[in-house]
């Protein structure tokens, strides 16, 4: 778990190590006055289109997709961002933590969710052993998270993206665990700016 800001929280779901103690998140954080951000990072991550989502059938849409939370986890979703909700997989007893420990509410979002601003390229976010990609051309084209055990698993799934979109010619954002992506990218991608 990192506390990037006051009212932003990170929860890194690594290794099965889903729990951590509410003393943790800070007196600011457990006293704030507004839901507090939690950015979950885990490839049990998926988009439905806002006008397609219903909240109680959030499990369900991370079915469709073979990323069905195990019998230890629940489904919680973001708000809508520019058309979409993102619905995550959490551990119950991290969910059940954040709801105690933080009175005025969790706002869930996920890298996934992307950036709207950009209008043709790709964002490649890399959080430890979760990538989340993103492609644009007028709009989003693509957007997935991997788990990926080593460099090995990130270039595969690049090349696989790559196939498909072309984004090995394309404006590329490098995000998250940027000097890693760099090293490992440079040498693909013609045009990869590090965030």
């Amino acid at each position: 778990m990192v506390q990037t800001s006051l009212n932003n929280v990170s929860i890194r779901l690594k290794s099965g190590g889903h729990s951590f103690s509410a003393s943790e998140l800070g007196a600011e954080v457990r006293s704030a006055s507004q839901p507090v951000e939690v950015v979950l990072l885990t490839a049990k991550t998926t988009l439905v289109p806002a006008e397609f989502f219903d909240g109680e059938h959030a499990a369900d849409y991370l079915a469709e997709v073979g990323l069905a939370p195990s019998a230890d986890e629940c489904a919680v979703y973001s708000n809508t961002v520019n058309g979409v909700v993102a619905v995550m997989a959490i551990n119950k007893m991290c969910y059940d933590t954040l709801k105690v420990s933080i009175p005025a509410g969790v706002a869930y979002t996920s890298p996934l969710l992307g950036d709207s601003t950009l209008q043709k390229g790709s964002v490649i976010h890399l959080e430890e052993r979760v990538m989340y990609v993103n492609v644009y051309d007028g709009g989003l084209r693509f957007a997935e998270a991997f788990e990926c055990e080593n460099d090995a698993d990130v270039l595969y799934y690049l090349a696989t993206v790559n196939e498909v979109y072309g984004i090995y010619n394309m404006y590329a954002r490098a995000m998250g665990d940027v000097k890693h992506l760099q090293k490992l990218l440079k040498p693909i991608f013609k045009n990869l700016v590090c965030e």
